[in-house]
């Protein structure tokens, strides 16, 4: 099973500096064409979709449908039924409250964020409402993942399954953390490109998402089809061109780092969290933007505009019309 966490395409809250977590801002002409790359990207390496999930607001829902859009009509199927973006309104971002819609802060203190400083100075003002906590931002995305994710586990069609979940940066940090409690630490690999590329990883800090950008899961019931995965990803280009992320060999499992034991231990017994025993997890990309390489922004400030889809292409001017 494949499984694909992607972050929204390029928002004008995003370009302005604003802070936007419930804030329902939209794609920017830029940010569309993130979205229409990753589908076409998609649909080029076979990556065929069986679920697709994703925030209710515009700009990860969007970014959904341009992905489904690009999809093969064969595989835009599941048992004979289209293939429909299912909205989970846990996966939206989190709430930033009193700054919804205010420019970022910047940082005076070292050791604190610019939003930080600036929370002590009016955390006490009359109607501040302060920013989601982290406690219900774990809670949404256990939500999430009890209720459309982990029964796809026990599914028989679970084999050959590519889940998609399209959501917002932090949100997603905190998802992966929360999905890593529920895999064997024994079970995990990545692939040394990763390593190579960004050092040392910390597991549960793996880094931000940058717009269109995805972390990729290989999934497997067993050893030997992990162990296929493997080959697969070391066969070069030139051989498999099936090949859809990094074709790098997996290493033997990674550590966490702490060499007094898993330190997601406890945290998994207070959760109630159940591991999935017997489940091999690959991690084959992380913040993986692939899709974007040779991607321009339109000039002149298009691309920064808010994405009309009744807007048309300029060369669409000038195209010549058919004639009867």
């Amino acid at each position: 099973m494949k499984l694909y966490l992607i972050r929204h395409g390029e928002t004008v809250d995003n370009v302005a500096g604003l802070y936007a977590g419930v804030r329902d801002s939209t794609l920017t002409n830029h940010g569309f064409e993130q979205a229409r790359r990753l589908g076409e990207y998609f649909a080029k390496n076979e990556v065929h979709l069986t679920r697709i999930f994703a925030s209710p607001l515009t700009r990860a829902f969007k970014t959904a449908e341009a992905v489904l859009k690009a999809q093969p009509k064969s595989a835009d199927a599941t048992d004979g039924k289209s293939l429909d973006i299912v909205k989970v309104p846990d996966l939206i971002e989190q709430d930033f409250g009193y700054y919804e819609g205010k420019p970022f802060y910047a940082r005076s203190d070292p050791k604190r964020t610019g939003r930080e400083t600036d929370h002590e100075k009016h955390k006490n003002d009359p109607g501040f409402v302060d920013v989601e906590s982290k406690e219900s931002m774990a809670k949404r995305a256990d939500t999430f993942l009890d209720r459309h994710i982990m029964p796809l586990f026990h599914e028989k069609e679970a084999s050959g399954s590519v889940v998609v979940v399209v959501s917002h940066g932090i949100l997603l940090s905190n998802l992966w953390r929360r999905l890593l409690l529920r895999l064997p630490r024994k079970s995990l690999t990545i692939v040394p490109e990763i390593t190579a590329a960004r050092g040392t990883l910390v597991l549960e800090h793996l880094g931000g998402w940058s717009n269109t950008g995805y972390l990729e899961l290989s999934m497997s019931k067993d050893r030997a089809a992990a162990q296929a995965v493997s080959t697969a990803a070391s066969t070069p280009p030139a051989v498999s061109e099936k090949v859809a992320t990094l074709p790098t060999p997996v290493p033997p499992p990674v550590a966490d780092g702490n060499a007094a034991g898993p330190p997601e231990t406890a945290e998994r017994a207070k959760a109630g969290t159940k591991v999935l025993q017997g489940w091999f997890t690959t991690i084959l990309a992380i913040d993986s933007k692939q899709h974007l390489v040779g991607l321009k922004r339109q000039r002149g400030g298009i691309g920064r505009l808010a994405h009309d889809e009744g807007q048309k292409k300029l060369d669409s001017f000038f195209k010549r019309q058919k004639t009867s």
